[in-house]
């Protein structure tokens, strides 16, 4: 693969619970160089964000974690690891799917789901090991829908029920490297506003008024971007903006 150091030691396991609990406990009795990939075509107990298990289907799918050692980056910004990682699926789900002229929908819905059109095509989760101020270690655990045909969920789709064809497994793992490479420099390199701007013109229903749960409350919104620490914004029918964390708000259309 063409990286300097993502994924240029990758480490494959046949079955795996979760990669990025074993990318965990691995970095708990060793120091893994940075850009260490742990990676699986069979997750059995995948998570993701809200406590949501990962459905897939053994040899179908990618499920990998990345170790990053981003101490360059003050606790406040964590949420920039999930900006450039949902944004490096999005660059290549794009291009699998040659989405030139935009006619598939690429879009993140916050914070890190990714989706074409209205439905789930990968999911992100990042867990952060904090020192003091900064982040001292990172494990981005991240998973792909790619040869799955069939899902209990409805809103859920692969690569291969959007183009009707299959891809190589380690072709798309080794092309989310790069891509992931490319945008953590970008990082590095303090290119702060593109990034930001990037990952707000992805946002799922970018000023579309939908409907929201907040609490035991139902309303109308529109996402108008995302803060420095990552709460989403969105303006409300009376024209205030409002600010949610996680678990405050969900999609309900």
């Amino acid at each position: 693969m063409k990286t300097l150091f993502v994924g240029q030691n990758s480490i494959h396991v046949e079955s795996v619970d979760s990669t990025n609990s074993y990318a965990s406990e691995m970095l708990r009795q060793i120091e893994l160089v940075e850009g260490s990939v742990i990676y699986s075509f069979e997750q059995l107990k995948g998570r993701g964000q809200r406590g949501n298990s990962w459905e897939s289907e053994p040899n179908k799918n990618v499920a990998l974690s990345m170790v990053l050692y981003p101490k360059f980056l003050l606790v406040g910004q964590q949420f920039l690891l999930t900006k450039i990682a949902s944004l490096a699926v999005a660059d290549l789900m794009a291009e699998l799917l040659e989405d030139s002229t935009n006619t598939r929908k690429i879009s993140i819905k916050w914070p890190n789901d990714i989706y074409v059109n209205d439905q789930k095509i990968a999911g992100i989760l990042i867990e952060n090991t904090l020192k003091e101020s900064t982040i001292q270690s990172s494990v981005v655990g991240i998973g792909i829908n790619v040869n799955q045909l069939k899902f209990t969920t409805k809103n859920a789709t692969s690569l291969a029920m959007i183009v009707n064809k299959e891809f190589e497994l380690v072709k798309v793992l080794e092309r989310l490297c790069e891509f992931f490479e490319a945008r953590y420099l970008h990082l590095k390199s303090n290119k702060l506003g593109s990034i930001d701007d990037a990952y707000s013109e992805r946002l799922y229903k970018l000023n579309e008024w939908a409907n929201y749960l907040s609490g035991e409350v139902s309303f109308e919104g529109k996402v108008k971007g995302v803060s420095k620490t990552g709460k989403l914004q969105v303006e409300m029918r009376n024209a205030d903006e409002r600010e949610f964390d996680l678990k405050e708000i969900s999609f309900l259309s």
